[in-house]
């Protein structure tokens, strides 16, 4: 990997965040131990977005651990492997699916040799509902295979919880949370494998009910989602919602709930920035239907967002330019950028995520 290179795509996607999201906040930065070997485990709801978040809130630079459907396309597996991102197998992707990925554990064993950090998420896929489903066994068989083949090393887990104010929408909010320590090795006992496995799993597992928004119940999901917003629950704060889901029993509201009106500088400024960048949203709109997972979709609407968009108002830019002086063309693109950060600001969106438009 060159080192330079992923912390250039990293400065950039942090910047797109930025001008992506209304808010994005990260708390628990100090439970990251420096200079030990890391496997980050996480909840998983929005595509590539969810590793994006990690990697530009924590200063460690991670190996990510990817499901290998995505590496199928030659030009998406030059890239991602070129961003740290190699893929995991799973019993879908073939029978030689666990030859395959004892080439991926040895990588990642070589990344804790060198104090380095693995990033994954053992849900195995993503999902929109707010809950945590259950994890699959893959992450304990990495941190029990280290410390199998080095014992005298040591192996933490930093479990990540990460919560979305409405993942399927534009300009919503994100809270990443970053749990204390867990020592693999309190875990170990290869003379009880599986409970060590079931131990080590359930302790995780309980964590990132923790650190992010869990709504047990499935069947009602709908419902208590709605409850919740109508309450003005904040679901940035897993902790505090947590503690509501656990005190309420009832789970009936009688009235439906409204977006605000946008005002009339809202409403403005949406005109402006949508005539300003038809062209990019023409092409959104004739794309967003294409994919037959709608989880993805915001991860497609986040990457034509920062690669159209900033690549249209340059090109627009030289064209002020040619037609004016460079100076005019400056201030066109300064003032775009400037008008995209206001339209972000300016949209409204609410908070369901299983309806998603």
């Amino acid at each position: 990997m060159n080192i330079y290179w992923y912390k250039t795509v990293r400065f950039y996607v942090k910047l797109g965040l930025r001008s992506y999201f209304k808010n994005t906040k990260a708390y628990g930065i100090e439970n990251i131990p420096k200079n030990k070997p890391i496997l980050f485990v996480s909840n998983h709801r929005n595509g590539l977005i969810d590793p994006i978040m990690i990697a530009t809130t924590s200063s460690r630079i991670h190996l990510f651990l990817t499901r290998a459907s995505a590496f199928k396309n030659p030009i998406a597996n030059s890239l991602l492997r070129s961003i740290n991102m190699i893929p995991i197998y799973r019993i879908r992707d073939g029978v030689d699916s666990i030859q395959r990925n004892q080439e991926i554990f040895e990588a990642c064993y070589n990344e804790f040799k060198k104090n380095g950090s693995v990033l994954m998420f053992p849900e195995g896929n993503h999902g929109l509902l707010r809950r945590l489903r259950p994890l699959s066994k893959g992450f304990t068989r990495i941190a029990f295979g280290y410390i199998d083949k080095y014992s005298k090393k040591n192996l933490i887990i930093i479990p990540v919880g990460l919560n979305y104010s409405n993942m399927q929408e534009k300009a919503s909010s994100i809270s990443v949370y970053y749990g204390k320590p867990i020592l693999v090795n309190d875990f170990y006992d290869p003379e009880n494998e599986n409970d060590a496995i079931e131990l080590l799993k359930e302790k995780v597992s309980d964590t990132l009910k923790e650190l992010s928004t869990h709504i047990d119940d499935v069947e009602n999901h709908v419902k208590i989602e709605r409850v919740l917003i109508h309450k003005d629950i904040d679901f940035l704060n897993p902790v505090k919602t947590n503690k509501i889901i656990a005190e309420t029993s009832d789970w009936d509201i009688p009235i439906a709930i409204q977006k605000p009106k946008k005002t009339f500088y809202q409403t403005i400024i949406q005109i402006l920035f949508r005539t300003n960048t038809v062209i990019p949203i023409l092409i959104w709109n004739s794309l967003k239907h294409k994919s037959n997972d709608i989880v993805l979709i915001p991860t497609f609407r986040y990457g034509l967002s920062i690669g159209l968009i900033p690549l249209f108002y340059f090109l627009q830019s030289l064209v002020v330019s040619y037609f004016s002086n460079p100076y005019w063309g400056f201030v066109y693109f300064i003032s775009s950028i400037l008008l995209l950060m206001l339209y972000k600001n300016s949209v409204q969106t609410d908070s369901f995520t299983t309806n998603p438009s």
